[in-house]
């Protein structure tokens, strides 16, 4: 794996970078709590700093890798406890202020295999918004509107998506995605609309349910299947 101080000596090079270039930069796939730090530090600058974390690093550990699975295997590697706990208060108070999926579905033979050689990356897109809602919304650090704000507004505000991310009025556009939030799901590799099934949360019951996706007013998806 990548050790910490790989990772953390990095995003205080590009913060100072950015300060002294009147740059912004975006840091992404934060994992550990000297990373959040630092971004707390450069924003109090006032650096125009931004930064990313990925559901697997708001969930899952260290604790994970001791048989080696290599579908566990992922660039930053997992944590340890203690830096999950942080990435999780820094997302709710806008230390790190969206999150990113880092979605890779890789082949079957390339994760079923030696850790070593085991490509690193994991599924993340279709189990985010359960993810946020199991490590977020469930101990109270963010409620459905923080959720909306770190998985839509601010992605959109980060890249510039004039678009998406944008209120629900009448005449905006209706890029909308509804969820019921009291229902709650088993994670079945196999059945996930990807194109692998290489995922890290495979039998895990998930709070929150994405029942339809809209684009300009179109159905996209609805319980579970995409419409073409």
């Amino acid at each position: 794996g990548w050790p910490r101080a790989a990772e953390e000596s990095i995003v205080a090079r590009d913060a100072l970078l950015a300060r002294d270039a009147g740059a912004r930069v975006h840091i992404c796939h934060a994992s550990t709590a000297g990373t959040v730090e630092i971004l707390r530090w450069a924003k109090q600058q006032g650096i125009a700093i931004t930064a990313e974390v990925t559901p697997h690093h708001l969930m899952l550990d260290d604790s994970r890798l001791v048989d080696y699975d290599g579908r566990d295997r992922v660039n930053p590697p997992l944590r340890e406890a203690g830096d999950t706990e942080a990435l999780r208060r820094a997302l709710a108070d806008g230390v790190i202020d969206c999150v990113a999926t880092d979605h890779a579905p890789h082949a079957e033979q390339e994760k079923c295999c030696e850790f070593s050689v085991a490509r690193p990356g994991m599924l993340g897109l279709q189990t985010a918004l359960s993810v946020v809602a199991a490590t977020m919304v469930g101990p109270g650090l963010l409620d459905w509107r923080g959720v909306a704000e770190v998985m839509s507004v601010n992605p959109a505000r980060i890249v510039g998506l004039d678009d998406q991310g944008r209120p629900l009025e009448v005449g905006e556009p209706a890029n909308l995605v509804v969820v019921d939030p009291d229902t709650t799901w088993t994670v079945d590799g196999a059945a996930l609309a990807s194109r692998s099934a290489n995922t890290p949360y495979e039998a895990m019951t998930l709070p929150a349910t994405v029942t339809a996706t809209l684009l300009r007013g179109r159905i996209t998806a609805r319980d579970g299947r995409a419409r073409r």
